[in-house]
């Protein structure tokens, strides 16, 4: 199955940003197939550095490792520049494991999912 999993939260709602990442890590050890697509507040998961001081506790998995997971077990990782751009985040600032990503892109991803989760 592929699944399509926004993440539009960051600090200002660890919880939900964490709940997003495991559910697609978990999905990932289903053999699934996962994007996952930062929007709205969720681009600053993707500055460099930003994710290492997210931990929303046990049992849950901090945040870094969460996306750190999602990337090594064959997840898409997309950060929307537009969302990003909005906020003043420069796009040097990002984590480059994180494909950039607009409007049409996130369309397209979308289209292409058999499930689309958001928090």
């Amino acid at each position: 199955m592929k699944w399509c999993i926004v993440v539009a939260y960051s600090d200002d709602n660890v919880d939900k940003a964490t709940i997003s990442l495991t559910l697609a890590n978990a999905a990932l050890t289903e053999d699934d197939s996962v994007s996952v697509i930062l929007m709205s507040e969720g681009v600053r998961l993707a500055v460099s550095g930003h994710a290492d001081t997210l931990n929303n506790g046990e049992p849950f998995k901090p945040v870094a490792e969460l996306i750190s997971g999602v990337a090594g077990n064959g997840g898409e990782l997309c950060v929307c520049m537009p969302c990003l751009k909005n906020r003043g985040v420069s796009e040097e600032d990002i984590d480059p494991r994180f494909t950039r990503i607009a409007g049409t892109d996130v369309l397209r991803i979308l289209r292409e999912s058999e499930r689309v989760l958001q928090l």
